[in-house]
């Protein structure tokens, strides 16, 4: 299995990814562009979703651990007081 390699950066108020960063090169996508990348087989542990009357989008593909399978959200460059 193919570790997962991006992580959700920015969200709509529903909770539909927007952007994510790629871990391997710190880069920021577009979820458009990964839906692409997906559809076409070239983002290894990941698989696009599509329910009625709703858009497509990027889920990864299942794993062995306990949680869901949908990557939290991380906040980049927002610290804690």
């Amino acid at each position: 299995m193919k570790n997962k390699t991006h992580k959700t950066i920015k969200e709509t108020s529903t909770g539909r990814n927007v952007r994510s960063i790629d871990l391997k090169n710190l880069t920021e996508k577009q979820n458009k562009e990964l839906i692409k990348k997906a559809d076409a087989g070239n983002l290894p542990g990941y698989h696009t979703v599509k329910r009625k009357g709703q858009a497509k989008f990027l889920q990864s593909n299942p794993d062995r651990k306990k949680k869901n399978n949908l990557d939290p959200i991380i906040r980049v460059g927002k610290k804690k007081k």
